[in-house]
């Protein structure tokens, strides 16, 4: 069950959690033999003969053999020297251009890995300038259209965005030919080239724009409370083509929502909050239910994906995006297709018997671990004792013991002296998923929080313009989200073109 609920006093602030640098925890996986030194990774191509196909075009590209202690994270980011926010899309590529590989946290040591010699190019990720690069020339700076960008502009000088906005609530700006007003004392006819005039001829509305403040209070009182009862929104110099939006929509019949704050839809486990420059919503006719309509002003990259816009139409929210004229693609591009959508958007679960979720997770991490060992260790003189490790298990250099049960102090102090074995206790019987999950990513080495965690629909644009929330454990190094929320059907995508993993718990 969905619903769309406005905000109106509490605003959110909405962030995005970017793919950070943590260190490497996913390594190519082989047994080793009791005493051999695991050989230290490096680098090593293999020129290829042919090539690959992505997306309809011939890629270029070696063959990078895989070793002990190699992940995708030291072979791009650290040797490569890959931009590291844009990991999570470097997995999907390599995905795409290696059918083979079915785990990209598990490399086969001895295997082959293609790597594309230009991987920027295929992502249109603009490459780093490296530390002392000759720097770039300097060029005008880019302008952030930002949802406050219609309060930067004059709306005189950008009469055009102002007939856009129009268009995208429904309403023809005329500036063409004579406006002949019926008044009580005669007939005023109006030039549209200095006294626009905007309609809607389904409802009959019409309002006339003042470029130059000329129209006389009298005249002006004449026109709007005589016979023909036509608005004048008055365009003083220097006034925003936010506040001059923001009058029409007044004076149309609708009503304004605060533009700081979020509309949010609630779809079962995720949150859809949107922003824009303009909200409002139309006047209830006949009874039915009107759409949220929200409006921004955006450049060609800052774009929401089309597949969202439908599904926010489907919600009771129309999202219309305005794209600045001085930014716009050439025809037959568009940087808010966000592929083809064939790309595969399927949410992984793991099982809600916590001793198979504990197993279930290491497996995700490629750990081979043995189950129900004893461990005898000495306290001192004359006193052993024996404690029983679930799981036992061997990650990152480190030995690990799972315990179901409380161990004394004294005993985990033994074995992590003694033998190197650190316990982490758990209590699956009576713990719920969520804290049995905290403590196994402890137990690896990589501590996360439960809590909200915000998406950005698009990178380039607004981060709070459009963005999706929902409660979980996000492990930005893995492109992995662990969350126990229902994810809808129709969200899924969002997820996969972002080059992340969805795992849900129970």
């Amino acid at each position: 069950m969905s619903a769309v609920r406005r905000l109106p006093h509490a605003a959110l602030g909405l962030a995005l959690m970017g793919l950070t640098v943590m260190p490497d925890s996913v390594w190519a996986q082989e047994k080793t033999a009791k005493g051999e030194q695991a050989e230290p990774p490096h680098l090593e191509l293999r020129r290829t003969a042919r090539s690959r196909e992505y997306q309809g075009r011939t890629v270029d590209g070696e063959d990078r053999v895989i070793r002990r202690g190699d992940s995708l994270w030291r072979i791009l980011i650290q040797e490569r020297g890959l931009p590291q926010k844009s990991f999570g899309r470097y997995i999907i590529l390599i995905g795409s251009l290696n059918p083979a590989l079915k785990n990209p946290d598990m490399l086969p040591v001895g295997g082959t890995l293609f790597i594309p010699l230009e991987p920027d190019e295929l992502l249109g990720v603009k490459p780093a300038v490296k530390k002392g690069a000759p720097a770039a020339p300097k060029g005008r700076p880019v302008a952030i259209v930002g949802l406050d960008y219609g309060q930067k502009i004059s709306a005189q000088e950008n009469l055009d965005l102002l007939a856009s906005v129009m268009e995208a609530l429904g309403q023809e700006t005329n500036r063409e030919g004579e406006e002949a007003v019926a008044l009580s004392d005669g007939t005023m006819h109006l030039d549209r080239a200095a006294y626009p005039v905007i309609q809607n001829s389904r409802k009959g509305q019409k309002i006339i724009l003042d470029l130059q403040s000329k129209i006389s209070q009298s005249l002006r009182s004449k026109l709007e409370t005589g016979k023909s009862g036509i608005p004048v929104v008055s365009l003083k110099k220097g006034v925003s083509l936010h506040e001059t939006v923001s009058n029409v929509l007044s004076r149309l019949g609708y009503q304004s929502l605060p533009s700081n704050q979020p509309v949010v839809v609630q779809d079962k486990g995720v949150a859809v909050q949107v922003k824009g420059e303009w909200m409002a919503m139309p006047q209830d006719e006949g009874g039915v239910a009107p759409q949220v309509l929200i409006i921004s002003l955006t450049d060609a990259s800052g774009q929401a994906p089309e597949y969202l816009r439908g599904y926010l139409a489907l919600k009771g929210m129309t999202l219309t995006e305005i794209e600045l004229p001085s930014s716009r693609s050439p025809a037959g591009s568009s940087a808010a297709s966000s592929g083809d959508g064939t790309a595969q958007a399927r949410i992984e679960s793991w099982p809600a018997d916590k001793a198979a979720l504990i197993d279930a997770f290491l497996n995700d991490y490629g750990i081979s671990f043995s189950s129900a060992n004893w461990l005898s260790v000495t306290l001192r003189d004359g006193i052993r004792m024996e404690a029983k490790a679930d799981r036992l298990f061997e990650y990152g250099g480190k030995r690990v013991a799972l315990s179901f049960r409380p161990v004394g102090g004294d005993v985990k102090k033994a074995l992590q002296q003694s033998q190197g074995v650190r316990v982490v206790e758990m209590d699956p019987a009576t713990q719920p998923s969520r804290e049995v999950i905290a403590r196994l990513l402890t137990a690896v080495g990589e501590p996360a929080t439960y809590r909200e965690q915000r998406f950005q629909a698009n990178d380039r644009g607004p981060k709070d313009k459009l963005t999706l929330a929902v409660s979980g454990y996000y492990l930005p190094q893995r492109s992995l989200l662990l969350t126990d929320r229902e994810i809808p059907k129709e969200l899924e995508r969002f997820f996969s073109d972002k080059g992340m993993r969805v795992v849900r718990f129970r």
